[in-house]
């Protein structure tokens, strides 16, 4: 190997070290928004299924007082 392969083959080395960096930042930028997304719609579909239950829950009441008889007007 003569000279100038060398400082070839170690300006190619410096170069892929350099995009290994950049790539790893920006992995890591990526995972830190996928977390937070992942996080936000834990929360929502939690949201979503609290919201849920509570108007299965209200439908509910709603459809057993109606189903109940009007209590008597005994007062005459």
């Amino acid at each position: 190997m003569n000279l100038l392969e060398i400082v070839f083959a170690r300006r190619r080395l410096w170069q892929q070290r350099q995009e290994i960096a950049a790539l790893r930042a920006e992995k890591a930028k990526l995972q830190r928004q996928n977390d937070s997304m992942r996080e936000g719609m834990r929360r929502c579909v939690t949201c979503e299924y609290r919201s849920d239950f509570k108007q299965r829950q209200d439908n509910c009441i709603d459809t057993t007082k109606q189903l109940s008889p009007a209590p008597a007007n005994n007062e005459q």
